[in-house]
């Protein structure tokens, strides 16, 4: 598989991720994955120790239909150092998504808890209530987010956002959009009736979530922003669409 390289360091190295290839293997899955490539394309780097046999160089994840920019270390020494800065929330990252809708404000803030729904152990929900989780659970995610452009498509309203997020949890974007009453297009997983049939009209058999750019300390301790631009097929989408 081809995979863009954004940045290639003597640490570490930052490429643009594909939609629909994970990051790594899930349990019991036998699937290619960014692991897989990177054992292809660096296997000095699985020649180094590491204190775990699994997810060896991953800093972070993106989900399986999610793109654009991906950390990755080549040595346990950089995988702490730059694990503690997205720990620390001290990582800037920042999507584009589309959106079905209009969020009811032009930028705002999401801050609720996520945790595992017990109906779909696949799935996360926001949890307006607390009691019962763990101490993991308990800890809020917060994704803020700005209107880039108001679209629409055979009179249906779209919005194009900038969304960033100060802490990472699973499908974090994905649920706390779908809770603002704005799933985003192409996600299978937290949809709406009007998400679906936009998103089968507009032909995208992927959700529109790109990480356009990542800004970190890097090994050498200096500041990096590392940018990914749209991928034609989100492009494309985009060119079917007029502004409001």
């Amino acid at each position: 598989m081809k995979i863009k390289v954004l940045k290639d360091e003597k640490d570490y190295l930052v490429i643009s991720k594909p939609a629909g290839i994970s990051v790594h293997a899930g349990a019991g899955e036998a699937q290619y994955t960014i692991v897989d490539w990177l054992k292809e394309n660096y296997p000095q780097i699985f020649e180094s120790i590491w204190i775990s046999d699994v997810r060896q160089g991953i800093v972070h994840r993106l989900d399986k239909e999610t793109s654009g920019v991906l950390l990755l270390a080549k040595n346990q020494e950089a995988l702490d150092f730059l694990q503690g800065q997205f720990k620390r929330r001290e990582v800037e990252k920042h999507y584009v998504a589309l959106v079905a809708g209009k969020p009811p404000f032009d930028s705002g803030s999401i801050d609720l808890l996520i945790r595992r729904d017990p109906k779909d152990r696949k799935k996360q929900r926001v949890d307006l209530v607390n009691f019962g989780l763990d101490e993991a659970e308990r800890k809020t995610s917060a994704t803020v987010y700005k209107t880039i452009e108001t679209l629409s498509f055979k009179g249906q309203i779209l919005t194009l956002l900038d969304v960033r997020i100060l802490t990472g949890r699973k499908h974090q974007i994905r649920v706390h959009l779908k809770y603002e009453g704005c799933p985003i297009i192409g996600d299978k997983t937290y949809s709406s009736k009007g998400s679906k049939r936009l998103s089968k009209a507009l032909g995208l058999d992927r959700q529109f979530l790109h990480s356009t750019s990542l800004e970190f300390v890097d090994t050498n301790k200096e500041k990096v922003k590392i940018v990914d631009s749209l991928p034609a097929e989100l492009e494309n989408i985009l060119s079917k669409l007029t502004k409001k």
